[in-house]
């Protein structure tokens, strides 16, 4: 599937908010007024994946951070304010969320994954690193993160929390970023 990678705009929201209602189940989806503050904060990592001329079939939201550790995981918390962790010139590159239109799956994930990360590394070539959490459960997400060279690194016990469905342990991927030839 061929797509326009560009940056979302707040006039993109009503879009972006169906993509997150139909990505993931109520309990862990961000709420409108998070979206907008990523996107007014840091558009260049709020990217949208757009046959021409047709509405969004997904989005990848990223971050910039100076550093990361696990001392302090709030930092993955469900609508974190960008600006506590937001660093543009960091050299951390934290993946806040990922989902593509249940229509176009089946090789569209991988493809916006790479894309952006290949974007965003031409954008911000100080980047060194990167991190992201994924549930447990969602093996078809961890499966385009570990072709792509992520690897398991931490775990956050019964991090997710879905309204009606299991607790899912956070899987702290990483990998150094961007990746090596």
């Amino acid at each position: 599937m061929d797509f326009l990678l560009e940056r979302a705009s707040v006039a993109d929201l009503d879009q972006v908010m169906g993509l997150e209602d139909e990505g993931f189940p109520p309990g862990i989806r961000e709420s409108r007024a998070v979206f907008e503050r990523r996107i007014r904060a840091f558009p260049e990592g709020f990217l949208l994946a757009r046959p021409a001329g047709q509405a969004a079939m997904g989005y990848l939201c990223a971050e910039i951070w100076k550093d990361w550790d696990l001392q302090n995981e709030s930092r993955f918390d469900l609508g974190h304010d960008i600006g506590t962790w937001l660093d543009p010139r960091g050299h951390t590159l934290y993946v806040a969320s990922m989902t593509v239109a249940a229509s176009y799956r089946g090789g569209t994930g991988r493809a916006l994954f790479r894309r952006s990360l290949e974007r965003l590394a031409d954008d911000f070539p100080q980047l060194t690193s990167a991190v992201l959490i994924v549930n447990e459960h969602w093996t078809a997400a961890r499966r385009i993160y570990g072709d792509d060279g992520f690897v398991e690194t931490a775990r956050l016990p019964a991090f997710f929390r879905p309204e009606g469905g299991p607790l899912g342990d956070a899987l702290v991927m990483t990998r150094r970023f961007p990746a090596e030839a």
